[in-house]
């Protein structure tokens, strides 16, 4: 009996619904199914993340795979990040993650690399599974394939330390919420292993996320870890999103860093400890990163934003480091994928080298006013950024990297589409407050006037 796939789950980077309604144990077998046919992988590791719903569609998705001639690995309860670092250690065929990132937990689905941990996406890999899943005409096998466990945590954990000089790092006290998704199995297990002090929030792995949701882009959803760093006089505090592949860090007065300032910071020290070499930034990361990659020599790359092209240019420019203002770092020896772990460690590593409080760390990078991600609702982004472009025209430069950007001498800022809803988002940065303000009063009533 054919099975009905709704098409709206497959993404631009994952597949992703609501269960039972978009996804179910019968979506995650054809899936199973789908993966192993297009991949021909004679193994594919799969894990899952804390959802209520992962484990069941994990049996069902492996034993899809199964069913396909296809042997499984199962990694377990793991974070994404795990699920990179297992498939470039491991080099397995195909890697498979049951999640839904920091989505409410009526959410799930699936993130799928190759090997050498080149993610299938809207563009690769993603179509054609979707093709096989909605015609199911899958080719008979003759063996069924066979399943196996494999605990790479520990052999995740030595390769993160790798990364840092336990010895140079200072005895910090650092709050680290992992929001009950699985970012705190990483964190769990450095306890006693490291010369700082780990102060949970929020580890235990719970898929209804009863404290909060494992977003902390949104305010919310970063208080309690806002307060405890007060009421604990840490020097830090670090908030994880459900799926752990993204970092974001606040200051010992709970103060939020942006992921323009992390992304320089972590960018300052590797260059210093590496020498020259290429550094990626996505299109709403501030000046301030590609300044200081250029102080210390390094050649700034700036990209679109979205982790599969940022992997693959990193390979193709062998670039040591690459951030994201969204939270993802990503790094050259960790087979250029992202981890939350290794950028939370080189953080405090900075801290150590330099012997100053985070605030004073964040206030000189934070050197250019800037409104944060601002999203607009609109009938049509790309004709609305056509419009905008249009009235620019004779601004210093624009270019179309990802959506529009328009650069003058004392100010800039990217309009880019969602790729899911119909927004605009708006970055916008300038050289002081006031003109900060103007212009985007400026640019919010242009926004406001061609969607009309």
């Amino acid at each position: 009996m054919k099975i009905n796939i709704q098409p709206g789950i497959f993404r631009d980077y994952d597949i992703r619904g609501i269960y039972p309604t978009d996804i179910n144990e019968n979506t995650f077998y054809i899936l199973g199914r789908s993966i192993a046919s297009y991949t021909k992988a004679s193994e594919i590791a799969v894990g899952y993340d804390a959802r209520a719903s992962s484990l069941k569609l994990f049996e069902a998705l492996t034993e899809g795979i199964l069913d396909q001639g296809s042997n499984v690995t199962n990694l377990g309860l793991i974070s994404t990040e795990i699920h990179y670092f297992a498939s470039g250690k491991y080099h397995f065929p195909c890697n498979v993650i049951i999640t839904a990132s920091h989505n409410p937990a009526q959410y799930n689905g699936l993130k799928i690399v190759t090997k050498g941990v080149i993610p299938l996406h809207g563009s690769y890999g993603l179509p054609q599974i979707k093709d096989l899943s909605l015609k199911q005409e899958f080719p008979k096998v003759n063996k069924k394939g066979e399943i196996k466990k494999l605990s790479v945590i520990d052999a995740w954990i030595s390769h993160a330390l790798g990364f840092v000089n336990l010895s140079k790092i200072k005895p910090f006290k650092v709050i680290v919420d992992a929001g009950n998704g699985v970012g705190g199995i990483s964190w769990e297990k450095l306890v006693g292993r490291v010369p700082f002090e780990i102060i949970p929030l929020y580890f235990e792995p719970d898929g209804t996320f009863p404290h909060h949701l494992p977003d902390p882009l949104k305010k919310e959803n970063i208080r309690d870890l806002q307060r405890e760093i007060i009421k604990q006089h840490a020097d830090a505090g670090f908030a994880l999103d459900g799926d752990a592949d993204r970092l974001f860090v606040l200051d010992e007065t709970g103060t939020p860093l942006t992921g323009t300032v992390t992304t320089a910071i972590i960018a300052k020290l590797l260059l210093l400890k590496y020498g020259p070499a290429p550094v990626l930034f996505n299109t709403a990361c501030g000046r301030i990163v590609p300044e200081t990659i250029t102080k210390l020599g390094g050649k700034p790359i700036r990209v679109r934003v979205g982790h599969s092209f940022i992997k693959e240019i990193m390979k193709q420019q062998k670039a040591l480091f690459a951030g994201e203002h969204s939270g993802h770092f990503y790094f050259r020896d960790n087979y250029f994928a992202e981890s939350s772990l290794i950028a939370g460690l080189l953080i405090l590593e900075y801290l150590s080298k330099f012997s100053k409080p985070l605030s004073r760390i964040r206030d000189t990078f934070d050197k250019y006013p800037s409104s944060g991600e601002i999203s607009f609702k609109v009938k049509n982004a790309n004709k609305l950024s056509k419009c905008i472009g249009t009235y620019y025209s004779k601004a210093e430069s624009i270019d179309h990297i990802d959506g529009l950007s328009v650069w003058f001498k004392d100010w800039w800022f990217n309009l880019r589409a969602s790729k899911t809803e119909p927004l605009l988002r708006l970055n916008l940065e300038a050289d002081n407050i006031n003109l900060l303000d103007e212009k985007l009063k400026e640019v919010k009533k242009l926004i406001i006037s061609y969607n009309k």
